[in-house]
């Protein structure tokens, strides 16, 4: 019979990278982790007060959010991708103005980048969301 070859997952420091650029992203992904994590727990004190469609919407929306992981993504900088899109559903609950992309259900397959002009709103939203403090 035929012997299976398994492969060995690579460790991930190759030769090519130096180590303090990966403990360097290390810290970077862990800082996006806490910062998901910190968006989320926002996000779910919101999504106890939405009608059911809505709830279900965003339900699916987080489910894809927190399944994100390197295996599941195409993108590199796939962390950055799924804060983008946690904090824009935030800055929208926030509002209490449920807008694209989170009118439907996330789409299947990988994240695909925020569309360009949702990330335009959110940063002119994020600049002026610290008004709120008078």
């Amino acid at each position: 019979g035929k012997r299976k070859v398994v492969k060995k997952a690579r460790p991930e420091t190759s030769e090519g990278i130096d180590a303090n650029t990966t403990i360097q992203q290390t810290k970077e992904n862990e800082m996006m982790d806490a910062q998901f994590k910190k968006e989320l727990e926002e996000v779910m004190g919101y999504l106890e007060k939405l009608p059911v469609k809505e709830k279900n919407i965003l339900n699916n929306w987080l489910k894809k959010l927190k399944k994100a992981n390197d295996d599941t993504q195409e993108l590199k900088n796939w962390r950055e991708v799924r804060n983008e899109y946690i904090s824009l559903m935030n800055s929208q609950l926030r509002r209490s103005d449920i807008i694209e992309p989170f009118l439907s259900r996330p789409q299947v397959g990988p994240l695909r980048p925020v569309p360009k002009k949702l990330a335009y709103t959110k940063m002119k939203f994020t600049l002026c969301a610290d008004d709120s403090s008078n």
